[in-house]
């Protein structure tokens, strides 16, 4: 059975990854923004441009905002800017 999302985001049953530097190669399941942050890349499954999709190129969003893949994908890859920091996560 799947971990509910709150144990996740308290990093039971699953990992989590701080990041405030560019990351590739991960999977993963959604990320929460932790300080205000844009992005200069952010890569879905398949290599989607999640920025263009998302409508968030050029934009900072806000702390405490998550962004998952789209359509059940992962994120792949993810380069926050401006002094910002996200949360990746992980489900077992």
């Amino acid at each position: 059975m799947p971990t509910p999302i709150l144990q996740q985001m308290l990093g039971q049953g699953g990992s989590m990854q701080f990041i405030d530097a560019a990351v590739s190669g991960a999977n993963f399941d959604f990320i929460v923004v932790n300080i205000a942050s844009g992005f200069s890349t952010l890569t879905g499954t398949g290599g989607e441009n999640l920025l263009t999709a998302y409508s968030l190129t050029s934009k900072t969003v806000s702390a405490g905002i998550v962004i998952s893949g789209r359509n059940g994908g992962k994120i792949t890859a993810v380069t926050p800017t401006g002094g910002g920091s996200v949360i990746g996560y992980t489900f077992l």
